[in-house]
């Protein structure tokens, strides 16, 4: 064969062969995507880089004309393989190769005949643009397969990772039959034209279907035909070859060679059969994967799960199964709800899949469709590349993803879709075999029944953990219903006591006058006295039923505030200052912390002083004499809002709080103690009132949008564990309208009201 006259007509055959690939592309991909569009490139600059081989000879074109082609195709085989893989910033391969084919194009065309020094007198006779130029094609090509083989090692999804082996051997089998084209040798030069054409096919396949053959698998089955067929014959060709040698050490006579060879041919011919298939049940077990007898695994699985009803449980049982079946790394059960906006998928994890999740399918959803309508496995590689699923939405392509699983295979309830069987890779990494895929099918297909007895035990479980929530609450409420209903009883009591004691003083002292004015002794001195008297129960009267009214305010339609411009550390002094006298009276001790240093509050003046005054009221009645009550104060950070709160702290060394009553407390007319034993007193230890401080503070608190709770021990009158109070109000409240500050003369009559009515 004249190789030299086929090896000047192979460029042109080829340059048609290019020519036909990229109009057939052009033809079936009317909308073409990235990779696509990159790959016409290449085949373009490939029929270009055929062309000038056949049009013109070495010699006679250009210098490196044809090397220089070659390096903008291996320029634009680096983009294409960029954009497949993935990788980021693919336009940086276009950059640089079309930099370094400008820079080697443009030292021929200055510098044509320039030659490179090596040292000691060896000369390179090739240009330095035509260096340059292979440079890039040799850089180019290994960072395309080097970086392609790094990601396929580094990718843990077998079908993911085939993708990318896939790419990776016919990317090398282009640059391989490139570098034979380097060749003097003419058959070895029309070796490279083939491999080179063969590597584009095989790439062209890659880009326009996401469908690709298992390289290894096929790999895996050369090899074990292989060694079947070498291990096969080896036995017969030594036992053959055994038979000559003797024959011709014994000098037998030509007919008993004869008979000799053909009685070990016989033999071996009925022995070879039986030893093959052992030799394919070997190989097979350990290269290709050991073959399942179906029956017995659907009998051994069906048995496992029949015995389970709890959810968690039957899953670890089916991922636990089929995990030993087919050595896989990790799994779930995913149950499948049809709901209002669609199919609530949860995965329940099991082996090293950790950690409940779910999310709600489209209904229309392209993901649940593909496994209603088809009935059988679904690859995660078929989410990630199949053009049927382009157009899932992004939240469920970003939790599929997430799952890190390679296969999700359909449980049906008939015509509903019940669940899936979630499956990572093999820990063999290879994927997974038709039989394989067959068989978990059938496994699902028998898990139909024990999920549904799983689901039906687990609905009921939660029912009767309902029910018994239910009536844990229902006890708390009744137990909540009896306190109330004993609270009404007694208000009857305690409300005829506090409002008898200030009613028959204004009474006694106001017969005590008259009967000294009758008798004519009444002095100036005794009336200013009687009086005060009278005027001190009045109020005493007064103030019991403005806070029965504000009490009865919060109930019907809440606070009415007045926002204004306050400071916190004002609020507390004139809170304070009415307790004053009963402070030192009773020998307590009052500290402040850090009030000095909060910016101003937006706030009803009034009402705050109200509701601190009751609170500090609280604190100093339920601490014995020469005992501590505490203020503090802080800013505390908000984890939602961007504006921050205002935390006071009411702490008291007191005979603390039973935790039963810790609600309770802020209840109307809530009082700890037997109302039989009721004793009036503003401030006085363990003094009792109507019970209606509390409730009011709690909701002028609310009402400026902030809260209060109370934390205490317990009730101890002996240890004395104290109690302390809470406050969080907002530096502006809700629904804020702007008001007058601390100096506008709205606030110096709060300030005249407040000495007249301090609670």
């Amino acid at each position: 064969m004249n190789f030299q006259l086929l090896n000047w007509y192979l460029p042109l055959i080829f340059a048609a062969g290019y020519t036909i690939l990229l109009l057939s592309l052009l033809a079936r991909f009317s909308q073409r995507n990235q990779q696509t569009r990159w790959y016409l490139g290449f085949l373009a600059a490939s029929i270009v880089w055929s062309v000038a081989l056949f049009a013109l000879p070495q010699g006679q074109s250009p210098p490196n004309l044809t090397l220089h082609l070659l390096g903008a195709s291996a320029t634009l085989l680096g983009t294409t393989t960029a954009v497949y893989v993935g990788w980021l910033n693919e336009r940086r391969w276009l950059y640089l190769g079309v930099v370094a084919v400008v820079v080697a194009v443009g030292l021929e065309t200055v510098a044509p005949n320039s030659v490179l020094v090596l040292g000691d007198g060896v000369r390179y006779r090739g240009t330095l643009g035509g260096l340059l130029g292979f440079a890039t094609w040799f850089c180019f090509n290994s960072g395309l397969l080097l970086w392609t083989w790094r990601d396929y090692q580094e990718t843990r999804l077998p079908w993911h990772a085939n993708r990318l082996l896939h790419w990776a051997v016919f990317a090398f089998a282009t640059v391989a039959g490139e570098l034979l084209t380097f060749s003097t040798v003419s058959w070895i030069v029309a070796a490279g034209y083939l491999l080179r054409f063969v590597g584009v096919l095989g790439l062209a396949r890659a880009i326009t279907s996401h469908r690709l053959f298992d390289v290894r698998a096929h790999l895996r089955k050369i090899v074990a035909f292989t060694l079947i067929v070498v291990a096969s014959a080896v036995p017969a060709s030594i036992v053959l070859t055994l038979t000559l040698w003797l024959t011709d050490q014994l000098d037998l006579p030509l007919s008993q060679v004869y008979l000799a060879s053909l009685v070990v041919i016989s033999g071996g011919f009925l022995l070879y059969q039986p030893f093959r298939r052992f030799v394919e049940r070997v190989v097979y077990r350990y290269l290709l994967g050991q073959e399942f007898q179906t029956s017995q695994v659907v009998r051994s699985y069906s048995q496992a799960i029949s015995r389970t009803l709890e959810i968690e449980q039957l899953a670890q049982v089916i991922i636990g199964e089929i995990g030993d079946l087919l050595q896989t790394t990790h799994g779930a059960l995913m149950l499948v709800s049809e709901v209002r906006d669609g199919y609530q998928v949860e995965a329940i994890p099991s082996g090293n899949h950790h950690g409940h999740s779910q999310i709600v399918f489209a209904g229309d959803s392209l993901f649940i469709e593909a496994l209603n309508s088809e009935r059988r496995p679904l690859l995660q590689y078929d989410v990630d590349f199949n053009p049927f699923y382009q157009d899932l939405d992004e939240s469920e392509r970003e939790w599929l993803s997430i799952q890190n699983m390679e296969l999700f295979v359909p449980i049906h309830n008939g015509s509903e879709l019940a669940g899936l069987i979630a499956l990572g890779p093999k820990l063999s990494g290879l994927a997974y075999r038709p039989n394989e895929l067959e068989l978990v099918q059938v496994l699902a297909e028998q898990t139909v029944i024990a999920l549904q007895n799983a689901r039906l035990y687990s609905e009921l479980n939660e029912q009767n953990d309902r029910i018994r929530f239910l009536n844990s609450d229902l006890r708390r409420q009744n137990e909540r219903l009896e306190i109330l209903d004993r609270i009404k009883s007694d208000f009857i009591t305690i409300a005829s006591h506090e409002l008898r004691t200030p009613l028959t003083q204004v009474k006694g002292y106001a017969d005590i006058l008259t009967a000294m004015n009758e008798e004519a002794t009444l002095s100036q001195k005794d009336t200013r006295e009687i009086v005060s008297h009278i005027t001190r129960a009045s109020s005493r009267l007064e103030g019991l039923l403005t806070a029965m009214l504000d009490a009865s305010q919060l109930e019907v339609s809440g606070m009415e505030l007045t926002f204004m411009r306050t400071r916190l550390e004002v609020v507390i002094q004139l809170a304070i200052e009415p307790l004053s006298p009963a402070i030192r009276q009773r020998g307590l001790n009052l500290e402040m912390h850090g009030l000095g240093d909060l910016p101003p509050i937006q706030a009803d003046f009034k009402r705050l002083v109200q509701a601190f005054h009751n609170l500090i009221g609280n604190a100093i009645k339920y601490t014995p004499d020469y005992g501590l009550v505490s203020i503090f104060a802080n800013r505390a950070p908000s984890a939602e809002d961007e504006e921050d709160y205002i935390e006071v702290v009411i702490a008291d060394t007191g005979i603390g709080i039973d935790p039963q009553y810790h609600e309770l407390i802020f209840e109307k007319f809530f009082r700890i103690g037997n109302p039989e034993l009721h004793s009036t007193g503003a401030t006085k230890f363990k003094g009792a009132g109507p019970g209606l401080g509390l409730h009011i503070a709690k909701g002028v608190i609310e009402a400026h949008g902030g809260r209060i709770w109370v934390e205490s021990e317990g009730e101890d009158e002996e240890r004395l564990p104290g109690s302390r109070f809470h406050v969080i109000v907002p530096f502006t409240p809700p629904g804020y309208e702007e008001g007058p500050s601390l100096d506008s003369p709205q606030a110096k009559r709060l300030f005249n009201l407040l000495s007249e009515d301090p609670a």
